[in-house]
């Protein structure tokens, strides 16, 4: 990496997963880049002569199969560009990554918060899934991050407001080195100028991000439960709806089912079937379901495929209600 390459993906089933980046010293601002690398592990910086390795490490003890992996390197690798025009997301994320991993004291303040957080680049939402970064860190860091920078706008203001000596210095710099890519090189400048600088003591230290991200995933679980109970009362209200439509027609019921059967439809043979079963269940004709359907299997010996379906799908549910008696109340 130090020699020859910009980026590099690794990862093992065994849970381990690994970015490296590599970025020309001379497109970014060291001193602001160092501070989002404090951990002793799942995030380092090193210096080179001419670049910036950037080296980013996350750590699992549970296996996890390759295909199940999020973030490949054609994902991954505009994080460089990002950080060469000034973004410092990627290594704001990084100091997220070492903030979960325990690397950082919990007294320790935050490196500057950047702009845009809470609307992450496709890149940088591919960072967060591979490295496993705590998304809920994420949510509450992002509550002190400004709006993420849109448009020429706000870069066309900056360059009109600069002295006449500024704009000549870019100008002698674009004629003497025709070959920079100067557009970024604004692009990190006016980053750096209109970057948002915190008031004395207005910066968050580890513990408070800590607790911030606490209250969101509580959030977050407590907004997960309640869609979870309303989908759950939604499916019964539906399936209340059809049981009671099946009890005004019990008989042509029964007679598509049959006709289901017949034609080897197993699948919704199957569904029907089993919403017979619980109607009888609710008004108390078990008996005579069982009268009903031992008649079928006689009158359709030859479609077994269907008999053995419903024999499964019976004893799957008689498990799955001795399950639900023995848990404790």
């Amino acid at each position: 990496m130090e020699r020859y390459f910009d980026a590099h993906r690794y990862a093992a089933n065994w849970g381990t997963r690994r970015l490296m980046l590599r970025v020309p010293r001379s497109s970014v601002d060291w001193s602001s880049l160092e501070r989002c690398f404090v951990g002793a592990h799942a995030a380092r910086l090193t210096r080179t002569k001419d670049h910036a390795l950037i080296d980013l490490v996350s750590e699992t003890d549970e296996p996890e199969e390759d295909d199940a992996l999020a973030g490949s390197l054609v994902e991954l690798s505009p994080l460089r560009a990002e950080l060469m025009r000034g973004d410092m997301r990627p290594a704001y994320l990084s100091w997220l990554l070492a903030l979960g991993a325990g690397e950082i004291d919990d007294d320790d303040e935050e490196p500057p918060c950047p702009s845009g957080l809470a609307e992450l680049t496709a890149a940088q939402t591919a960072m967060v899934e591979f490295l496993r970064i705590d998304a809920d860190l994420v949510a509450a860091s992002a509550q002190g991050s400004a709006p993420a920078v849109r448009g020429d706008a706000r870069v066309r203001s900056w360059l009109e407001a600069l002295s006449a000596k500024e704009k000549d210095a870019w100008l002698v710099r674009a004629a003497d080195h025709p070959d920079l890519p100067l557009g970024r090189e604004l692009l990190r400048a006016f980053r750096h100028a209109t970057s948002a600088v915190p008031a004395q003591g207005a910066r968050r230290t580890a513990r408070d991000l800590i607790g911030l991200a606490r209250a969101e995933r509580a959030k977050r679980e407590e907004a997960a439960a309640l869609r979870a109970k309303e989908a759950k009362a939604a499916t019964e209200a539906a399936r209340a709806e059809r049981l009671a439509r099946l009890a005004g027609d019990l008989g042509g019921a029964w007679s598509k089912l049959e006709h289901l059967i017949e034609a080897s439809a197993y699948d919704d043979a199957l569904t029907l079937a089993i919403d017979l079963r619980d109607l009888a269940t609710q008004s108390g004709a078990e008996a005579s379901f069982a009268q009903r359907l031992e008649a079928l299997r006689k009158r359709q010996l030859r479609r077994r495929g269907f008999f053995d379906r419903w024999k499964r799908a019976s004893e799957s549910a008689a498990r799955a209600m001795g399950a639900r008696r023995s848990e404790p109340t």
